[in-house]
């Protein structure tokens, strides 16, 4: 990996950073550099972002945004399998994947290439004073439930 490709990956990962709220002393630290290297990453964070909205073909942009979303992801996962998994570093790597995760599906669901579905779902007014009506809502819980069982059941143990 080169001097460019490495400098690009600490401007991501510092912009993942300070979205999170992070200061910009803190991520000095957790990078390791002086905090005025902390500002010249953030500048060209925004200098790459600016490169990759600049293309005016919306699918172009989706795609260059995708592919920046998907290598974040990848190198905050391979520093993350390098780092201690205990300490605040891999935490910060686990947190700008996740992160990088989210603008994936953001993406995604933004083209119509996933669909959204919704984490919750909150109802108000229900007259569940009435008999059917309360049978049908306990109905769709318990199979909400069985739903979350079956899931449980195939996902695999963690080690």
């Amino acid at each position: 990996m080169g001097k460019r490709d490495e400098l690009n990956e600490l401007a991501m990962v510092a912009v993942e950073l300070r979205r999170q709220n992070m200061t910009v002393a803190k991520i000095a630290l957790f990078l390791g550099v002086p905090e005025i290297k902390v500002w010249r990453l953030l500048a060209r964070a925004r200098k790459l972002f600016a490169l990759l909205t600049r293309d005016r073909d919306s699918e172009t942009h989706i795609g260059e945004n995708l592919s920046a979303f998907v290598a974040m992801e990848r190198k905050a996962m391979e520093k993350f399998a390098m780092v201690n998994p205990n300490s605040n570093a891999a935490i910060g790597y686990l947190n700008a994947a996740k992160d990088a995760r989210k603008e994936i599906k953001k993406l995604l669901q933004e083209s119509g290439l996933m669909k959204k579905v919704a984490d919750k779902v909150e109802v108000t007014g229900l007259p569940i004073q009435h008999d059917p009506v309360r049978d049908a809502l306990y109905t769709v819980l318990e199979l909400a439930e069985e739903f979350k069982k079956e899931q449980a059941e195939h996902e695999p143990p963690n080690s």
